[in-house]
């Protein structure tokens, strides 16, 4: 560019730095007003929008960002909260959205339904919080039957669908749903997806009717989606009818195998496919790919994920140590699994 160019370029863009610099996002008392401050766009190419929210008399910020309040109003974000009390409204952390009034409890400006303000707190794992009479996750109540005895089992797990995150002496919790626990005194998780006791199987909010419970037992995968009883397989709370539970075995790459077949598990969602013509009493698992498929071989194949390497040699069939993509047999070479002229 021009030395001219970029000079005038920088002079008609230092205002709009400095502008920039200057401001703040959110609330601010300029004389005997307050205006709300939001930037709209990326970087440079955004600007500044201003809103006025009310006069200054009075007017009193709680969080730069979040609540404020004066004699009359409680806001959040620039935005009225109707029926606050401003009187006794208070923050019950400073930096996150938890407050308070004589009458409600509020997360980020919204009431949390019927929370008890005077024995609310939060209760170990954000979004969550109890009183004395219950727990509520955001802004809404769990309706615990048996508050005694809740606990959290997995906070990663609350808003994953079919994640088993949290308990009680008679339930048990799947995102905001409470389900009855057939015997507590044996109740246990085996995987974030599954539980047992000593009279059920469970698959997030469902039971696994015809499931062994004696014999059940998590096995893996990428996302704990497989387990096992003595005469099934199962895959997201599926019975996969092929597979072979008292020899069924996960292995890397995202392979399985049983005495009869050897399988290639493409996603989590997905039930195990038999890799065609496969012998699992040889199949074995010899190296990864870039690509997440690795390699694999038997006596009669070689396979790349769920594909054969047709023609591939599985008794020479190596993988190069140095570039995964790369293989070769007695024959020829390969590259992500196709023969190289």
């Amino acid at each position: 560019m021009n030395p001219s160019h970029l000079a005038r370029l920088l002079c008609a863009l230092l205002p709009l730095l400095l502008t920039s610099c200057s401001k703040e996002a959110g609330y601010e008392i300029r004389g005997d007003k307050v205006v709300w401050n939001t930037f709209v766009g990326d970087g440079l190419f955004g600007k500044w929008s201003e809103a006025v929210v009310v006069g200054s008399q009075g007017f009193e910020i709680l969080q730069p960002e979040g609540y404020a309040k004066n004699a009359q109003y409680v806001f959040h974000r620039a935005a009225i909260i109707e029926g606050a009390d401003a009187a006794t409204f208070q923050l019950l952390e400073k930096q996150g959205g938890l407050a308070k009034d004589a009458k409600r409890v509020y997360e980020a400006g919204a009431v949390i339904v019927g929370a008890d303000p005077a024995s609310f707190e939060r209760a170990g794992m954000e979004g969550l919080g109890r009183d004395k009479k219950d727990y509520y996750l955001g802004t809404l109540p769990l309706h615990v039957r048996d508050v005694a005895s809740f606990k959290v089992l997995d906070a990663n797990a609350v808003r994953k669908n079919d994640h088993i995150w949290a308990r009680d002496n008679l339930d048990y919790y799947v995102e905001m749903e409470a389900i009855p626990i057939a015997d507590p005194a044996t109740f246990q998780v085996i995987q974030s997806w599954y539980a047992k006791d000593a009279r059920k199987v469970y698959f997030g909010s469902k039971v696994l009717y015809g499931a062994d419970a004696a014999s059940f037992q998590g096995i893996g995968g990428e996302s704990g989606e497989f387990a096992k009883d003595a005469t099934h397989v199962y895959c997201q709370g599926q019975a996969v009818e092929v597979c072979d539970a008292a020899t069924f075995q996960l292995l890397k790459c995202r392979f399985a195998k049983d005495s009869k077949h050897s399988y290639f598990c493409y996603q989590s969602e997905s039930p195990p496919l038999v890799l065609p013509g496969s012998d699992g009493q040889t199949f074995e698992v010899i190296g990864p790919s870039s690509q997440g498929y690795g390699y694999a071989k038997d006596a009669r194949q070689v396979y790349q994920g769920g594909n054969v390497i047709k023609g591939a040699d599985p008794a020479t069939f190596v993988v190069d140590p140095t570039d995964s993509e790369k293989a070769s047999d007695k024959n020829r070479h390969y590259h992500y699994g196709e023969p190289v002229p």
